[in-house]
């Protein structure tokens, strides 16, 4: 990747405060497409997120990783976290999650792409992080239906794309994706499809209709969620 993580995520970020702040009371309970989370709920797990670049920052993912007790998995997690706030209001879940992203944005910017940052994995490129947390916010987006202007849609395609199909490499999970008149050929064995541009982000963001795609697959392509 040569563009810059920093301003991807935080331009995403941008577009998801300026949704949220003009939100009516109903319009915060209205689902996403998180099966059980709405878009308060979908907050919440936006500053869980926050919590866990502060935690890579800081190098105290495992004591992140273990808030809701030692050995939780990852959805176990993200539960625990959505509910802690279920009784926040929506206005100081909001502050606080700007508060957030206003302390560790500009300190992922400060350290830099060449630095690394305590994962769940363990230590890992800094600027490539970041990629996974714009991804993130740019999936999360989408989810809760924040809208995309027709100026800025080919460009945020183009990198969500260009970012896809390079996890995909570094995951080495055998997909083979190649260039397919105005789309992409992808397959796995003996499974092939045919997927357009959005399509295939959507597929690697765990998105895309699961009859869209054979089964094995959909799932290699998963990378992004």
């Amino acid at each position: 990747m040569t563009d810059n993580p920093f301003d991807r995520l935080d331009a995403e970020t941008r577009r998801v405060d300026a949704f949220l702040s003009g939100l009516s009371p109903d319009e915060w309970r209205v689902e996403s497409r998180c099966p059980g989370w709405d878009r308060k709920a979908m907050l919440a797990h936006l500053s869980g997120i926050e919590d866990y670049i502060r935690a890579g920052l800081d190098g105290t993912v495992d004591a992140y990783a273990n808030q809701a007790g030692q050995g939780v998995g990852y959805e176990q997690l993200n539960e625990f976290l959505i509910r802690r706030h279920a009784e926040t209001p929506t206005d100081e879940l909001l502050r606080r999650w700007r508060e957030q992203v206003a302390e560790s944005h500009p300190r992922l910017r400060e350290r830099g792409v060449d630095a690394v940052i305590d994962t769940q994995a363990g230590e890992y490129p800094l600027g490539r992080q970041t990629w996974f947390f714009a991804c993130e916010y740019a999936i999360h987006a989408d989810d809760i239906a924040v809208p995309v202007t027709e100026a800025e849609r080919d460009d945020r395609l183009a990198w969500r794309l260009e970012f896809a199909r390079d996890a995909l490499a570094e995951y080495g999970k055998g997909v083979t994706v190649e260039p397919s008149g105005d789309g992409y050929e992808v397959s796995f064995g003996d499974e092939k499809a045919r997927l357009s541009t959005a399509d295939l982000v959507e597929a690697t963001s765990g998105r895309l209709d699961e009859d869209r795609l054979p089964e094995r697959l959909r799932r290699r392509l998963v990378v992004l969620a």
